[in-house]
């Protein structure tokens, strides 16, 4: 099939900042900004998050209207909008543009059935899921695509081990200390609580360093503490450093689909230990690219010091990690191509 030469692209994301869905929005962005002669414009709240060479304006919540009259006014022509996140952010976009629209970025647009008939009645062409195994998108009548994730590994890659050493030494870390690491958002869903009680736990023994990456409504419970290193919300592009001063990433959420902290985890060599379940098991239960327990701070806490204490168990998982994440698609090449092939298929129907 012909490619097309050039086309506008829309994109509506009123946040890009965090992991998840927020992250994988600023990647293809970013990547279809850079990579492709396409014209790119962007309505965020969040300018500075996008890095690649498109038009980006600022939008607030504050000023609906203001917001509106711009909608109209840069996604007039466009051949297709991108909405990554949440439905109604579709419905602002559907206010003012009647064309080929892409919703979704991995989940991005809320599953409930609400929801999802919502995303339906407003007219999203394409729903981008996660897995294949995500049904309940075609099941409710969208033309589905799988993007599962957008995982830089000119970013997450493991270091050498001199580097790893100058981050250890630059946050006063021993080389005889286990690294456990917790990114994401401080919740009890999340898990951030348990992680709270693994280091009370630990906390007399001495060998364990636990460092705590995000936000949320429990940050408080992490701040000014002696038996673990609080460093806030880190910017993605700044996680690399993270995963490889780590020694274990723990991720004790009740429920995740395919866990984008594990993938950039195990990209960067850190085995990483979860207790969720859900679509996570039915794509990975078998190939073991993540170590499981039992969702309690005990049963966590034993798990680190099982793979920290039995080389061959860390270096097997360590292998795992990086024969799964290679055998699937994960790159940003990979995404971006899928990310074309679809708005170059609705702007074909046009």
């Amino acid at each position: 099939m012909e490619l097309l030469s050039s086309m506008k692209i829309g994109y509506f994301c009123y946040l890009l900042s965090g992991t998840g869905p927020r992250t994988r929005a600023a990647d293809i962005i970013d990547a279809v900004a850079t990579e492709t002669d396409h014209e790119v414009v962007v309505l965020t709240h969040e300018p500075e998050k996008v890095r690649g060479p498109a038009r980006v304006h600022a939008v607030s919540i504050t000023d609906p209207l203001s917001m509106l009259r711009l909608a109209r006014r840069e996604f007039a022509d466009a051949d297709v909008v991108h909405v990554p996140i949440n439905v109604y952010q579709v419905l602002f976009v559907r206010l003012v543009y009647r064309g080929s629209l892409v919703g979704g970025i991995g989940p991005g647009i809320q599953p409930t059935p609400f929801h999802r008939y919502l995303g339906r009645l407003l007219g999203i062409d394409v729903k981008i899921k996660v897995l294949e195994s995500d049904t309940i998108w075609d099941e409710t009548g969208y033309d589905t695509e799988v993007c599962t994730a957008t995982i830089d590994t000119d970013l997450f890659h493991p270091y050498d081990g001199e580097r790893i050493r100058e981050l250890r030494r630059a946050r006063d870390i021993s080389d005889d200390e286990t690294v456990v690491l917790y990114v994401g958002k401080l919740t009890e869903g999340q898990g951030a609580h348990i992680v709270d009680e693994m280091a009370r736990l630990s906390a007399d023994d001495g060998d364990i360093r636990f460092v705590v990456a995000g936000d949320g409504p429990m940050a408080d419970t992490f701040r000014d503490r002696d038996d673990l290193t609080y460093e806030g919300f880190v910017d993605n592009k700044s996680l690399p450093e993270y995963y490889n001063l780590a020694d274990v990433t723990v991720a004790p959420r009740k429920f995740d689909r395919t866990s984008n902290v594990g993938l950039e985890s195990i990209a960067c060599g850190t085995p990483m230990i979860s207790t969720a379940k859900g679509d996570i098991l039915d794509v990975f239960e078998d190939q073991k690219p993540y170590v499981w327990s039992d969702r309690t701070p005990e049963a966590v806490l034993e798990t680190v010091r099982e793979l920290a204490s039995d080389p061959d168990f860390y270096r097997t998982q360590v292998e795992r990690g990086h024969e799964v994440f290679d055998g699937m698609t994960l790159t940003i090449d990979s995404a971006l191509e899928t990310h074309l092939d679809v708005y170059e298929e609705l702007a074909r129907r046009r």
